[in-house]
């Protein structure tokens, strides 16, 4: 009898949320290209995020997270529908969509699947989901509340969190600009061909101005981050690398053109933007920590793809690059049991793994076919429960790639190879592809990789 009652308890500790009769509110915060450093809490030195700190400190941050592609809008489809891009032909912004596929993937996308389950679904910000523009009705999330990506996103939200009186739980999607702006250092200095200059935003102006209170030299060797260990390209570099040139010229542009000063002042303007946008991720956690909802609420924190930052000396973001394709990812609820920790072994995709996951702590149905792996069982403390993932594919508009624990293989559309061997080297600086020592291994990713690719091309 004893045996039973301890073996209760037990279960009872495993399940915090999902034994609740009520089903727990869900709030996701979504950033624009911050890579998975980008945090005072990640190490670095070069910012001050407290608010990101302070959920990561509380939550379960994921250190090998990752986009299934480093570009703004397939990575959205991919967080809200669990799918990978490829499967509506997309595989960049401008990608020419398979329309009949998305209209049979969109009903069970995420805003739809908690809608069903009685949740009132709201979303703001930045959108950029394929085939919606600003109507993410589509995608089931049926009040908008800002189209304003900044602080008037953060206000609003928090408004509705104070304000909010109703009995039915909610999923909130909040999605900020930032650091985004970082984009347009270089499309200002490099407009690419046949397309004007684009509007700069002022917070990048902000960001990468030299106060005039100190010398240039000085405010350089004090507060402007220095060029990364990795600033210089991967040898041998795949030739796929310059494409680039004919998708985004200013990128290429900058790498070419750009001097150490022009790199570090980049890298000093993405962290100010980064410290921009973690305000206004605190407006809303306060405003949550002060509401009635605060001890029901599963808190996500993430992000679509990141940024290069002068890592091979290249900026923006596509490539596969870790700086580019490595995410923050982390989950906190009040009483999780792997509350205050990190996980640096399990492959973690954002974009296919992530969906399943709420669902899971939620109590509610999954859809079918959804290709991801919910890691709900790591945040409960059940790991026993939980089927590491040991290949994860990712896709861009120059290739496709595959990461299992240590080695990256990148297979690119013209016939370009690069492989990684990411535990002696985390800077990707030696393309091991045509190396005889990794070749057998090199084969059985290709092998792996070739079957992803041909399920893409349908």
């Amino acid at each position: 009898m004893k045996k039973s009652i301890v073996l209760l308890v037990l279960c009872l500790i495993n399940t915090p949320l999902l034994a609740q009769n009520k089903k727990p509110n869900i709030l996701i915060i979504i950033t624009d290209q911050q890579n998975a450093k980008m945090m005072s809490a990640a190490g670095n030195e070069w910012l001050e995020t407290p608010n990101m700190d302070k959920l990561a400190m509380k939550g379960m941050r994921f250190e090998k997270a990752y986009v299934t592609n480093p570009v703004c809008s397939p990575s959205r489809f991919s967080i809200f529908t669990g799918h990978y891009p490829t499967a509506i032909d997309m595989r960049h912004n401008g990608s020419k969509l398979d329309i009949p596929t998305l209209q049979r993937i969109i009903p069970n996308a995420m805003g739809h699947t908690f809608a069903k389950a009685g949740y009132e679904t709201f979303y703001g910000g930045k959108s950029h989901l394929p085939g919606a523009k600003n109507e993410v009705s589509i995608y089931g999330f049926n009040t908008f509340i800002s189209k304003d990506e900044r602080d008037d996103l953060a206000k609003e939200s928090a408004a509705l969190l104070l304000d909010r009186n109703s009995d039915k739980p909610f999923m909130m999607a909040l999605n900020f600009i930032n650091p985004h702006d970082i984009c347009y250092e270089a499309i200002r200095q490099f407009p690419p061909n046949n397309r004007p200059p684009a509007d700069v935003p002022v917070p990048l102006l902000e960001a990468i101005s030299i106060p005039d209170s100190i010398s240039e030299n000085d405010f350089i060797a004090k507060y402007v981050p220095p060029l990364p260990a990795n600033f210089e390209p991967t040898s041998p570099e795949p030739s796929a690398i310059y494409d680039l040139k004919a998708l985004h010229s200013f990128t290429i542009d900058a790498r070419e053109n750009w001097t150490e000063r022009d790199w570090r002042m980049h890298r000093y303007a993405y962290h100010r933007l980064t410290e921009n946008v973690d305000v206004q991720i605190g407006t809303v956690l306060d405003a949550l920590e002060s509401s009635e909802f605060a001890e029901n609420t599963i808190v996500v924190f993430t992000s679509d793809h990141g940024e290069m930052s002068a890592s091979h000396r290249l900026e923006h973001k596509t490539v596969f690059y870790e700086e580019s394709s490595n995410i923050p990812l982390v989950v906190w609820y009040r009483d999780m049991v792997n509350a205050n920790s990190l996980d640096n072994e399990n492959i973690i995709s954002n974009g296919l793994d992530l969906f399943p996951t709420l669902c899971d702590l939620a109590g509610i149905s999954t859809p079918e076919n959804l290709p991801g792996v919910s890691f709900a069982a790591l945040i409960n403390g059940q790991k026993f429960n939980y089927s590491p993932r040991e290949y994860l594919f990712m896709e861009n508009e120059l290739g496709f790639m595959i990461r299992g624990n240590n080695l990256k293989y990148t297979l690119y559309d013209n016939g370009d190879e690069l492989l990684i061997d990411l535990e002696k080297d985390p800077g990707e600086m030696i393309n091991l592809a045509k190396v005889p020592l990794y070749h057998d291994r090199k084969e059985k990713l290709k092998k792996l990789l070739e079957v992803h690719i041909e399920k893409a091309n349908h």
